[in-house]
């Protein structure tokens, strides 16, 4: 992804896996809803993997975000999207 050191991503995804990510206001970690409205649902899957945002970059128009599937202990990471997208 252009504009984006990889490093940072690796770092995020540890974050993630450590639980890390959940302790940290930077992470600003939770859940993925199907629009940009407070109200709108979460997204989940049939199979009960609930989707999750985490932040990778902040303060900025462009920041970018993870997006990620989680299922009990099994994480499935999905996309590096800029802050205002919303899809998985």
């Amino acid at each position: 992804m252009h504009g984006i050191d990889q490093q940072k991503i690796v770092e995020v995804v540890v974050d993630v896996l450590t639980g890390r990510a959940a302790e940290l206001d930077s992470r600003a970690l939770h859940r993925l809803r199907t629009g940009p409205g407070g109200d709108d649902p979460y997204r989940e899957r049939a199979d009960g993997a609930k989707a999750y945002r985490v932040a990778i970059e902040r303060n900025s128009p462009s920041a970018r975000r993870l997006h990620y599937w989680k299922a009990g202990e099994t994480y499935e990471f999905a996309r590096v999207v800029l802050h205002d997208d919303m899809r998985i």
